[in-house]
């Protein structure tokens, strides 16, 4: 058996967005309130710090992230008494271009 490591990249004909037409797009896609949590993943942080970001209730990030962990889009991870959040390789990607990839939405 051979196996080799398949390196994802944002093919070149995605389309450019404008900042804020990227974050209508993921509005629509995810909801004002969970995109809002997503665009305030850029930097990482933990709840409380996203909560402030994103203009939401603690609670609310938790649930937030939780819902985007399980979409693969976020990792958490436990510090102490704190979770650490920040975007995986395909959460950058939806931030950044405000869509999956075609390749990625043809399956």
């Amino acid at each position: 058996m051979l196996v080799y490591p398949v390196e994802h990249h944002v093919p070149d004909d995605v389309p450019q967005r404008s900042p804020d037409d990227r974050r209508q797009a993921l509005a629509a896609l995810l909801g004002h309130a969970r995109a809002a949590v997503l665009e305030a993943l850029q930097d990482g942080g933990t709840t409380t710090e996203l909560a402030r970001r994103a203009g939401v209730l603690p609670s609310s990030a938790s649930q937030h992230t939780s819902v985007l962990r399980n979409a693969g889009l976020v990792r958490s991870v436990r510090r102490g008494r704190a979770v650490v959040h920040s975007l995986t390789p395909l959460g950058a990607t939806l931030l950044r271009c405000g869509s999956l990839p075609p390749l990625l939405t043809r399956y």
